[in-house]
């Protein structure tokens, strides 16, 4: 009897032993593949120069940010029928100043995909043109009537 609780104690001890053993090298295995991941985004942040593209869309929004007052409602146009990605970094950018989708505040930001002159959109809708971030973002202010 002694000996049949001797072996199942020993028995009991290597299955903990086991599965401690297989949880350590399923936590390293993680971790290991957490830290390649995070070596890979570095590796590939460093060859574009540093910036990932929510950096870069702000430091496009830098000028309008020195422009337009700290606070306030401004209007969003997009001419993509839908584009809740840049309407959120323009929203997150520009905070915290609200963003709102329309045209009838005093200052509006278009942002174009397929209009080739914001000019001719400018005088249609009774706005006039601000700042021109790059060839698809615009600020409008509304003209006076």
């Amino acid at each position: 009897m002694k000996q049949f609780l001797l072996k199942n104690k020993i028995l009991i001890r290597s299955k903990k032993i086991r599965v401690y053993a297989i949880t350590a090298m399923v936590i390293l295995i993680a971790v290991m593949a957490g830290v390649g991941n995070c070596l890979k985004e570095i590796k590939i942040l460093q060859l574009i120069g540093g910036t990932d593209d929510i950096t870069l869309f702000e430091n496009n929004f830098e000028h309008i940010r020195r422009i337009l007052s700290p606070f306030g409602v401004i209007g969003y146009y997009s001419d993509k029928k839908y584009d809740a990605r840049t309407f959120c970094l323009t929203r997150y950018t520009l905070s915290p100043r609200i963003i709102v989708q329309g045209m009838e505040h005093p200052f509006v930001i278009g942002n174009f995909s397929r209009f080739k002159n914001p000019g001719e959109f400018a005088k249609a809708r009774n706005l006039s043109i601000m700042e021109t971030v790059d060839k698809n973002i615009v600020l409008f202010k509304k003209r006076s009537e």
